[in-house]
């Protein structure tokens, strides 16, 4: 009998390993990626390495959920797209053994220290940063032609030419209210160029606070723009956003990078453009909201550890860097790749090295590491219902700063 046991234990072990070998299982929020997996499996078997890749992905606002439950209960995959830090979801991961750090001798050579730092929890490295991303708003060329319009350098001259592209028949912004985390990314990406790095730095030492009126003021701006976007827009998601102005039904969206991808399938004849969130006014400098992406990281539910471990190697090479980027359009973020030649990419890569702000508000900052987070429990719900009519632009300030000041030290007296 315990013959019988231990053979048929023997045997358990023996069809999972069998089931298991040579299988990646990946999990993302961004299915646009599903190509690059392909590629990438392609290539490691080219090199000789028997490795079935099964990527997955989920609707973003559904993602971290469910990594976050299949990892507890131990139905998880072996790899996932993780958020970047600081950030309380990645952390809380981390922080519980969900997540599991690279082994040391892990090769990140071709990543640069600022791009690791958004990796690195307690000295350790936890995952491979896959993308770096630049945000703005993003326009069709042709309907600034045909309008006689140039880039505007102000806010004043943003609401112009979006007066403009109303006064001849086309809606100016295509805003995706339905979806509260694109409302505070406009936000943020606004706060950059009207705020400006220096008062975020202001806010970060305590200096300054939300209740200042510069806050207050790009409140009531983007409450003002308003009337220039859609009918409807607070029924509208990045999917609308998406359709609408690659077959231009918006002249204007304040949006990422990675959104090209999907404007150039749908629509390949639609000419691109972007530029930073103009400044207040002329004497100050416009700054991009850019950020690292997010990582591919090693989870304790790892079921092919060695694998797995072969996989993220590559995935630090220029070479997943060179599949990412043409594959996507999206900036890789390890160094020494091959990017395609494209103007739009051209651009955000200027913009990203030379024109990112030192200081952010949002996710990447201080204030979203605790709770209430300024992005989820403030700006979020905040902005939605500022858009809606139920709240003022004072009130949304108000109400970040009674929550920030409850566990942020430098603004608890203000």
């Amino acid at each position: 009998m315990k013959l019988r046991s231990v053979l048929l234990i023997s045997l358990v072990v023996l069809l999972s390993a069998i089931a298991f070998s040579g299988v990646v299982n990946i999990w993302s929020w961004r299915s646009q990626d599903a190509d690059v997996w392909k590629q990438v499996e392609s290539r490691l078997r080219a090199q000789g390495y028997d490795i079935k890749i099964n990527f997955t992905a989920y609707a973003p606002t559904e993602y971290d959920a469910k990594v976050n439950l299949a990892l507890q209960t131990g139905t998880g995959p072996d790899l996932v797209y993780s958020r970047r830090l600081p950030g309380g979801r990645t952390q809380t991961l981390i922080d519980n053994g969900l997540y599991l750090p690279l082994p040391n001798d892990f090769d990140l050579s071709h990543f640069p220290q600022a791009v690791l730092n958004s990796v690195t929890s307690g000295g350790k490295v936890y995952g491979v940063p896959f993308a770096v991303q630049v945000v703005g708003i993003f326009y069709n060329k042709d309907y600034f032609d045909q309008f006689g319009l140039s880039i505007p350098k102000t806010w004043d001259e943003l609401v112009e030419v979006a007066d403009t592209i109303q006064k001849n028949g086309i809606t100016p912004f295509f805003v995706p209210g339905k979806e509260a985390w694109a409302l505070t990314m406009q936000h943020a990406m606004c706060g950059v160029s009207v705020l400006g790095p220096e008062w975020i730095k202001d806010l970060t030492e305590g200096k300054t606070c939300f209740l200042d009126v510069k806050f207050v003021d790009l409140n009531r701006k983007l409450n003002d723009l308003k009337k220039y976007y859609q009918k409807g827009f607070m029924g509208n998601s990045t999917s609308d956003l998406n359709a609408a102005f690659a077959f231009g039904q918006a002249a204007m969206v304040f949006y990422g990078i990675w959104g090209y991808q999907t404007w150039h399938e749908l629509n390949p004849d639609l000419r691109v453009g972007y530029f930073m969130v103009p400044p207040a006014n002329e004497c100050q400098e416009p700054y991009a909201y850019t950020y690292m992406d997010g990582a591919i990281a090693l989870t304790s539910n790892v079921k092919n550890r060695e694998d797995s471990l072969k996989v993220l190697e590559f995935c630090a090479t220029p070479e997943f860097g060179t599949i990412f980027s043409n594959v996507t359009y999206n900036i890789p973020a390890v160094s020494g790749a091959q990017l395609p030649d494209l103007d739009i990419l051209k651009v955000a890569v200027d913009t990203y090295n030379n024109h990112a702000s030192p200081y952010v508000y949002w996710v990447g900052s201080v204030f979203v590491t605790q709770k209430p987070s300024l992005y989820t429990d403030v700006l979020s719900p905040g902005m939605q219902a500022m858009y809606s009519g139920k709240i003022t632009p004072e009130e949304l300030a108000r109400n970040a700063q009674d929550a920030i000041s409850q566990w942020y030290e430098p603004l608890m007296k203000k």
